[in-house]
């Protein structure tokens, strides 16, 4: 598909200048036109359809004004009558007979002069008493009838839109009040129908059509002054009710009309019809279909010009043209060797000028190469040796640098590593050259597909400057620093990635290990010192105690007190002891340890007191445990503190778990045994000098266990799980030694 595309370009690109010429243009003057013409229209339907907009909604606000003076002066027929001393009597004499003589006259010339189709008159609490229109049909209890019930319950007049046993009205009701008694009340009411749409139609021009509410989404057509009936209907499942009317311009089911459909509430805000407003379209579509005939003539016209003009434009620039190229034909094939002739000083004669300096710089280069030719093979030759030293200088470099050299592609794809890769990470050039995925994951740890290599390696740094944490291929960790420079085209677009990394895996380790022997130095000074300041007044405390006590007689309350005294006072004596333990120097005598007999001779110094307290240590380590560089003696003295401080805590019964494991070139030994009501403090403080329930050996040394091990470049973390129910120790020591 792209070639055949290609093909066609081609095609086209070497078609005459003059169509070159001509196309563009043409087609510029045509789409100009096109849009000009489209434009134009556009604008001018936008603005009929604004119009129409306009005279839609000024329709519909009469409409609205309408029915607000139907309810004004419905309201106003029924204030004069209950302000009528003689329908308040006989109303509240619930004289029947006498009210249908006094008001039917009345009722007849309303209805006449006014169109009004009801007079209700109603007791409370909202019971019909009697109506002029249907004087046979009354009794029954208005419930239904909101306005009258709130006109009755507020004794305020109520004007509404709402529906009745005469169907929809525009209805005002009215209290009848004498003194602060309530009689009743009187309700008008005007048909909001045929005749109200007809006026309207009248008066006003658009057909109105009225839609009664049957149900939820039910509705059928109360009245209409439209001979072909409204639209709505057919678009109540299209079209959801808002809030506000909605207009359609020429809807689909009506394309020559435009329609208003609004709602219609009632006194409480429910809809209770929907009133639809058409207005023919038929003369503005003719008017505009006119328009559009008389815009694509004049358009056509502009179009032929155009073209007439731009051939004969065309046809006298490319004259000259074919010209120039004739003679530039001769001096490209060598045949030419005469000047071009001088031509007026405009593009032509600018280009036939330098034609003609190319001519004699073409004259002058063929004289350079014929001399150029005579010396070429001693200048490659040459260069190609220079070259060749270069890059031989430039591998031998970079073969022996111990440092990790390597080239990524733009995609991520390894392209070059260096021998020392494979040398520090184990990693064969077979493996990695190629893989378009193992810088990303194996290097970087970004295993998220899509992102760019700088955005996965280096994310936003801009230096491009990265501390890395790499596995070799046998599991061994690495820290390196990498340092990469992009390599970028013209237009800064990524073509490739050269990097170094340097191994900082010892100075890591040499950084944490001092930043360890610090903490550990300055805890022990301030250790020292707090103990000094209480040795002193401790011994002298009890020693005084003790003299006291033995001075009291034996039994007596004195002597008691004196005697918790003296248990407090060894108390703290003991914890000064374990305090000054834990600060006691540690001088390393450095050999090689064998772990499996380093824990054989701790098992075998603490199997009395497992006996004793009938717990179980279950060892689990690999066949062939590592040596590690350390002093055997001091090591066994912190595993025995630990492990022992694990029997003195576990409840008799128990089981103390030690499994031994080899993980990133490090000796790790985990630690789990029960000890019931430890909370997190004691966890976090589980190393610091504390009196316990525990061998006094394992006591004092217990602080001092976390020393040793610092010392040999080791740690111990300490976790509780389960609620705090068990207790987990980690101890990592390097295989290599501190």
């Amino acid at each position: 598909m792209e070639s055949r595309f290609r093909r066609i370009l081609f095609k086209f690109q070497g078609i005459s200048l003059k169509w070159k010429l001509l196309i563009p243009f043409l087609s510029l003057a045509f789409f100009g036109t096109v849009i000009l013409v489209y434009i134009g229209l556009s604008t001018q339907y936008r603005l009929i359809e604004a119009q129409e907009r306009k005279e839609i909604r000024r329709a519909h606000k009469v409409f609205l004004r309408e029915i607000e003076y139907r309810k004004t002066q419905m309201l106003s027929i029924a204030s004069i009558i209950a302000q009528s001393p003689e329908v308040a009597r006989m109303l509240e004499a619930r004289d029947r007979k006498g009210l249908l003589r006094l008001l039917m006259p009345m009722y007849k010339r309303i209805k006449r002069q006014f169109g009004v189709s009801l007079l209700h008159l109603h007791i409370p609490p909202s019971k019909s008493f009697l109506r002029l229109h249907a004087p046979e049909s009354h009794g029954e209890m208005l419930a239904y009838r909101k306005s009258v019930v709130e006109a009755l319950r507020n004794r305020k007049s109520v004007t509404a839109l709402e529906w009745g046993l005469t169907g929809l009205a525009i209805r005002g009701v009215c209290p009848i009040v004498v003194g602060h008694r309530l009689i009743g009340s009187v309700e008008v009411g005007y048909p909001f129908g045929g005749s109200f749409l007809s006026s309207l139609k009248e008066n006003w021009g658009p057909d109105f059509t009225v839609y009664g509410k049957r149900g939820e989404s039910t509705y059928s057509c109360l009245a209409s002054t439209s001979e072909r009936g409204g639209v709505f209907l057919q678009l109540i499942h299209k079209m959801p009710l808002g809030d506000g009317p909605r207009i359609l311009i020429a809807p689909k089911e009506f394309p020559e009309a435009a329609v208003l459909i609004g709602p219609i509430r009632d006194y409480h805000g429910e809809i209770a019809a929907i009133v639809e407003i058409d207005i023919d379209r038929f003369a503005i579509e003719e008017d505009f279909s006119n328009t559009e005939e008389m815009i694509f003539v004049a358009g056509s016209i502009g179009i032929g010009l155009s073209f007439l003009l731009t051939w004969l434009i065309a046809s006298m620039f490319v004259r000259p043209i074919r010209e120039i190229v004739k003679e530039a034909e001769e001096i490209a094939e060598g045949v030419r060797e005469t000047r071009i002739e001088e031509r007026p000083a405009d593009e032509m004669g600018h280009l036939s000028r330098s034609l003609n300096k190319l001519l004699d710089s073409l004259q002058a280069r063929q004289r350079q190469i014929e001399e150029y030719a005579r010396t070429l093979k001693q200048r490659v030759k040459e260069r190609t040796a220079d070259l060749v030293a270069s890059e031989e200088k430039y591998r031998t470099l970079v073969d022996n640098l111990p440092l990790v050299v390597y080239r990524l592609q733009e995609d991520g794809t390894v392209e070059f590593i260096n021998p020392y890769f494979t040398e520090k990470l184990g990693y064969t050039p077979e493996e990695v050259v190629g893989n378009k995925e193992f810088w990303r994951s194996v290097i970087c740890g970004d295993h998220e597909a899509g992102a760019s290599i700088i955005e996965s390696c280096w994310g936003k740094r801009e230096e491009m400057r990265a501390e890395r944490k790499v596995k070799s291929k046998s599991g061994q960790l690495f820290v390196f620093i990498d340092q990469a420079m992009p390599m970028k085209d013209e237009k800064g677009n990524l073509e490739w990635i050269d990097g170094i990394m340097l191994d900082i895996t010892e100075l890591k380790r040499l950084q944490e290990r001092a930043l360890r022997g610090e903490e550990i130095r300055i805890l022990c000074e301030m250790s020292a010192r707090f103990a000094h300041e209480l040795r002193n007044p401790l011994a002298t405390a009890g020693g005084f105690a003790r003299r006291l006590m033995y001075k009291l007689p034996e039994g007596g309350e004195l002597r008691k007190i004196a005697g918790i005294i003296v248990e407090e006072v060894s108390r703290l004596e003991n914890i000064l002891r374990i305090m000054l333990s834990s600060i006691e120097p540690v001088q390393l005598s450095i050999g090689r340890v064998n772990v499996q007999k380093l824990l054989d001779g701790c098992k075998r110094d603490l199997e009395g007191e497992l006996k004793r307290r009938s717990i179980q240590l279950e060892l689990k380590s690999p066949e062939q445990l590592p040596d590690i560089q350390g002093d055997e003696d001091l090591l066994l003295r912190a595993l025995e503190s630990i492990i022992g401080h694990a029997i003195a805590m576990t409840p008799s019964g128990e089981t103390i778990g030690l499994i031994m494991t080899k993980e990133d070139g490090s000796l790790v030994m985990s630690i789990r045994f029960r000890a019931q009501g430890l909370d997190q403090e004691d966890i976090d403080q589980f190393f610091l000098p504390r009196q316990v329930e525990a061998l006094e050996k394992v006591a004092l040394d217990l602080p001092l266990a976390k020393v040793i091990i610092h010392c040999h470049g080791g740690a111990v973390e300490v976790a509780g799980d389960k609620g705090g129910e068990f207790v987990r120790l980690r101890i990592e020591l390097p295989i290599g030694g501190a």
